[in-house]
């Protein structure tokens, strides 16, 4: 009896541990079955991004460029001759526009007076010793002819040809020393060259001037100039020369110290690079410059804007748009971010202007307005802005 209850409790732990084991191995199994059934695919989740509607356009660059309005003529002006100064006009003031050939101030010197008398005086005397060489020459001729004589005589002494020539170099030596004589002379009267403003005056009334001394600084006002250096990539959005020339090309001329603006024209472009600054240089104009309102007064710091040919196939881009990396970020048409490195053609104050790569020209494109570095080609987007890149009141 002992014994049969050993097997049976035997029996029972076997099958306990049986069913233990065949439980573990289902749970397993489950278990492995669980994890080998696929699971349904999350939907990707869209990031969203500001974007901006790029089209295909034709865009001028606006080059940019300062300089320092200077007169068409400045002019030094110094006394030809000696003398007092004994008149002074009321418009010789600093400040003063004048009419071409006003008079200035007056010069006296007697000597010149002396010099222009003496040399009528030459003048008169060679005229008439000429008068009495002709009239001597035609009695020898008619001498000659009398005595019947053929043909002329061996030496032309005889019809005083020698003699009548030397007097009318002298006559005409005379009438050269006149007007030099009276050219000096005309030389006292202090008389501008040109429509000018008066700079400065360094005479007064009883000044005694010696050839060359300085009498005043004078400006022409019928012309302001303008000279601006470019570089070679500004000459690159440019017309050519005769195109620049030939149509008065327009240039807008702006101070620097207020909003004051004047509508110029490019005047002359020189055909050389300047050693020092490597750069080429073109002149800037504009007529009576003190007659416009406001008056464009000389020594004033302006910028010039020259507005450069069109290019075509351009996108026109917020600033931002452009990345750290140089790269364009858009929309392709899986609704995935791609992006193509790119240099501008050039920029202003807001926006860049973008040549449009062959494979997506007369297409529009939405466009990051602004990208980050972290961004990855390939991500699913969505567009949270469809305004277009011409529409100036996009923020970036």
């Amino acid at each position: 009896m002992k014994y049969l209850s050993q097997w049976i409790t035997l029996l029972l732990a076997g099958a306990a541990i049986a069913g233990v084991y065949f439980y573990v191995i289902h749970a397993i199994e489950t278990q492995q079955n669980r994890l080998q059934t696929p699971r349904p695919e999350t939907p990707a989740q869209a990031l969203e991004l500001s974007t901006i509607t790029a089209n295909t356009g034709s865009y001028a660059a606006t080059i940019k460029a300062s300089g320092v309005v200077k007169p068409r003529y400045s002019l030094t002006m110094t006394s030809q001759v000696s003398g007092e100064v004994i008149s002074i006009s009321n418009q010789f003031e600093s400040g003063q526009v004048i009419k071409k050939g006003h008079l200035l101030g007056q010069l006296q010197n007697s000597e010149l007076n002396s010099a222009v008398a003496s040399a009528k005086n030459t003048l008169a005397t060679a005229e008439l010793a000429l008068k009495e060489e002709a009239r001597q020459g035609e009695q020898a001729r008619a001498e000659w002819a009398a005595a019947g004589f053929k043909g002329d005589p061996d030496s032309d002494l005889v019809l005083r040809e020698p003699q009548l020539a030397a007097a009318k170099a002298d006559v005409e030596a005379a009438k050269a020393e006149l007007s030099n004589a009276t050219t000096r002379l005309k030389h006292t009267q202090l008389t501008s060259p040109f429509d000018a403003l008066i700079v400065t005056r360094n005479v007064s009334l009883g000044s005694y001037l010696s050839a060359g001394s300085e009498i005043g600084i004078l400006y022409s006002v019928d012309r302001a100039e303008i000279k601006i250096d470019l570089s070679n990539s500004d000459w690159l959005k440019l017309p050519d020369t005769k195109t620049l020339l030939k149509d008065n090309w327009p240039a807008l001329i702006s101070s620097i110290d207020n909003n004051d603006s004047w509508q110029g024209k490019i005047l002359s472009v020189n055909q050389h690079i300047d050693e020092t600054t490597r750069m080429r240089s073109l002149l800037v104009s504009l007529d009576r410059p003190l007659d416009q309102t406001p008056a464009l007064i000389p020594g004033a710091f302006v910028q010039v804007s020259i507005q450069g040919q069109h290019l075509d196939n351009l996108w026109k881009l917020p600033n931002t748009a452009l990345s750290q990396k140089s790269e364009i970020w858009y929309i392709d048409q899986d609704s995935r971010l791609a992006a193509f490195e790119t240099t501008p053609r050039f920029v202003d104050s807001q926006y860049v202007y973008i040549q449009v790569p062959t494979s997506m020209l007369n297409k529009p494109y939405q466009v990051l307005v602004q990208p980050y570095n972290s961004y990855l080609k390939g991500t699913l987007v969505k567009s949270l802005n469809t305004s277009t890149s011409d529409d100036k009141s996009v923020k970036p």
